[in-house]
């Protein structure tokens, strides 16, 4: 039997002809990398994600494979043979689809697909604007936002109504902190609930 990394993953029964006839069978089986599962199985848009991918045979592995676009990986490491971990990358573009996505070993070749779904950013809340108030007559004031769910991507912060304050200097400090610089216009009032 062909044991190269084309030759099926599965049982197979052995059995041995003589003149006198054919044995019973045994089974040998050709074995390669099997994935069980990968944790977790949904990441955002827009986010990186550290993954764990457990199974078999894994050992060797060189290559993580995902299917469709948008979806890149870094970090790759075998912890054991039961365990690969790395990052996704995933664009704020990426498709909203479930992926297959599979390891490639050497010298075991490819292994079944275990499914990752992207999904869309949970929706940010804002707790708190610091300071809260200005003093009329102030033309720059730092401000800290915090919340939850803000992203690296796509993440922008407005004043409503519009008119006599414009907000700079946004920075994404992690998911639930954001600074940012709001410009006041002479004589303008402002003040922001928390």
């Amino acid at each position: 039997s062909d044991l190269s990394a084309t030759a099926a993953l599965t049982a197979r029964n052995v059995s041995v002809t003589t003149p006198g006839g054919t044995s019973n069978t045994q089974t040998f089986a050709v074995q390669g990398p099997v994935l069980n599962s990968i944790s977790p199985n949904t990441g955002a848009r827009g986010t990186s994600v550290p993954v764990t991918l457990t199974g078999s045979g894994l050992t060797g592995t060189t290559t993580i494979n995902v299917s469709g676009a948008g979806i890149t990986y870094s970090n790759l490491t075998v912890v054991n043979d039961t365990t690969v971990t790395a990052t996704f990358t995933i664009t704020g573009s990426a498709g909203l689809t479930a992926r297959n996505v599979s390891v490639a070993t050497t010298p075991g070749g490819t292994s079944n697909a275990v499914t990752f779904t992207v999904v869309n950013p949970p929706v940010p809340t804002l707790g708190s604007v610091t300071p809260n108030t200005f003093v009329r007559g102030t033309t720059t004031t730092s401000v800290t936002l915090t919340g939850t769910n803000f992203t690296t991507t796509g993440t922008t912060v407005a004043v409503a109504p519009a008119g006599g304050i414009t907000v700079s200097a946004v920075t994404i400090v992690n998911p639930t902190t954001i600074t940012a610089t709001f410009a006041i216009a002479t004589g303008n009032t402002a003040a922001l609930g928390a």
